[in-house]
């Protein structure tokens, strides 16, 4: 199985986004959202995609002061699940953020989306509690997930194992 090729998410891709984002989710970013976020110093955006088709992306925020991030968004085109889209997203935006000094990387999932939730767990992300009510076309909560400690050797040596298999 093939990789895909991580890049930069640039304005031009937008349109497969918009695809993709409606698929994926009850409530989909607006173009407009999407060009305000790439737009936005504090954001990096990536995608992942088999030869010129975006198969999926990532959206970080950066909270330098904080030493932090934030997962925005991370998507996957119908079709390419279990293609490894989602975790070589990860990684890679995973190293690109503790090379800007970030200790801890936190974010929200719906709480009926077991597939992320095990994805997040796989890359160390634990639950510390819950907005309820937080997604408003569904209803339903979200669960909020931590992972601290990026930084360290051992998470340096977990990303790799996880990039391994």
């Amino acid at each position: 199985m093939t990789a895909p090729t991580i890049s930069g998410l640039e304005h031009a891709d937008l349109d497969e986004v918009l695809v993709i984002e409606k698929a994926q989710f009850d409530d989909p970013w607006s173009l407009q959202t999407l060009c305000d976020e790439l737009d936005d110093a504090s954001r990096r955006y990536t995608k992942a995609a088999f030869g010129e088709v975006v198969a999926g992306y990532l959206g970080l925020m950066v909270l330098d002061a904080e030493a932090e991030a934030h997962v925005n968004t991370i998507a996957t085109a119908p079709g390419v699940e279990g293609r490894g889209v989602a975790t070589a997203l990860l990684v890679e935006g995973l190293r690109a953020v503790v090379d800007r000094g970030v200790r801890g990387v936190t974010l929200e999932v719906a709480s009926r989306n077991l597939r992320a939730q095990r994805l997040y767990a796989r890359f160390g992300f634990a639950p510390v509690g819950v907005r309820r009510g937080y997604y408003p076309r569904s209803g339903d909560d979200a669960l909020v997930m931590w992972v601290r400690e990026v930084h360290s050797a051992s998470y340096a040596a977990r990303l790799a194992a996880i990039e391994a298999a």
